[in-house]
């Protein structure tokens, strides 16, 4: 509750720190459940940080899921040695109670909106993004505001997000700064290339708009420069057979979960042109864009460089990354 005193915890062992796991991951698992696996969000006091909150908190409600509340202290507190602890006291100090304050409004805020939802806050040692991957090590979800850590900038977000996503056990997401509202029926975005990390991403994105009742777009992008198995040629002589193959790789992607999710509205998108392009085209007045974070095939594992980066830095709305593993290891 709002002024009790904040658990810092040393999370340098999150498996033997964390509760349990009794649910399975998003997008394997009917969410509406209620179930003792939090999502996870940062705070540090920014608006971009703030509406992150609210935004986990929406889908923490809906979901019925606990809500983990997360400040990173600036410095690795468990590294330091007691000498240095005992001449640092003082910022430490200062920086425990601005850590502290940033909890108290931000937790006692999600409350004040959403008074069914399980708040729980935590002070734990920076850096950021390991701090957040401990805290997250059994969560559903971490997300994050575009401005993480404070006065660094969106790029600091998205560098973050990409240790996340490359070492995290659970999917990531991004609140842009131009994500003023909370989950809707706007549509949801799905970035769908040929490798297995589409999957996963195929299932969060049908999730989520199974949940606010939203309808999905799949997207996916090719080249024609590729459309030979992966040799590289200048231009095909014939596209409509590529493009029809094109087809072909994106509804395999889309049948089990249109099983699954038979009340989803799915208009699929296949366009010959640059991943981040489409995307980003289909995103203009979408509420959510979900990629997978390792590609295959023709996207060749440039997934986590510059398409992620360039949707992390541009997209209008909350950005999911969502690694194969999350699915698979579910």
């Amino acid at each position: 509750m709002a002024g009790q005193p904040h658990r810092t915890r040393d999370l340098t062992d999150p498996i033997t720190r964390a509760p349990p796991i009794t649910r399975l991951l998003i997008g394997e698992v009917d969410m509406t459940a209620p179930s003792g696996r939090a999502i996870v969000v940062g705070v540090d006091g920014s608006p971009d940080a703030h509406r992150a909150a609210a935004w986990a908190a929406a889908l923490a409600s809906r979901t019925r899921a606990p809500l983990r509340v997360v400040h990173a202290l600036p410095e690795p507190l468990y590294l330091m040695t007691d000498v240095a602890v005992m001449g640092q006291g003082p910022a430490i100090a200062r920086h425990r109670a601005v850590g502290e304050k940033v909890l108290d409004e931000a937790s006692t805020e999600m409350r004040l909106r959403f008074p069914e939802l399980d708040v729980h806050t935590d002070l734990v040692p920076g850096p950021t993004a390991p701090a957040l991957a401990a805290a997250g090590a059994t969560a559903r979800m971490i997300v994050l505001g575009a401005g993480i850590p404070s006065g660094v900038g969106a790029s600091a977000a998205g560098s973050t997000a990409i240790e996340l996503a490359r070492h995290g056990t659970c999917p990531i997401t991004v609140c842009r700064q131009q994500s003023e509202t909370l989950p809707d029926r706007r549509p949801v975005v799905v970035g769908i290339d040929d490798g297995d990390s589409s999957a996963a991403a195929v299932f969060s994105a049908f999730e989520f708009a199974h949940l606010f009742e939203a309808p999905v777009i799949a997207a996916h992008a090719w080249s024609p420069r590729h459309a030979a198995g992966n040799v590289t040629i200048p231009f095909l002589v014939d596209r409509d057979a590529p493009e029809e193959s094109e087809h072909d790789v994106l509804a395999a992607h889309l049948v089990q979960v249109r099983e699954r999710y038979p009340g989803v509205a799915v208009t699929e998108v296949v366009e010959p042109t640059a991943p981040a392009r489409l995307i980003l085209d289909r995103a203009t007045d979408a509420q959510l864009v979900v990629i997978g974070s390792q590609g295959h095939g023709r996207l060749a594992g440039a997934i986590l460089g510059s398409v992620s980066q360039h949707l992390l830095h541009h997209s209008p709305c909350p950005i999911m990354i969502h690694r194969a593993r999350h699915h698979a290891n579910t």
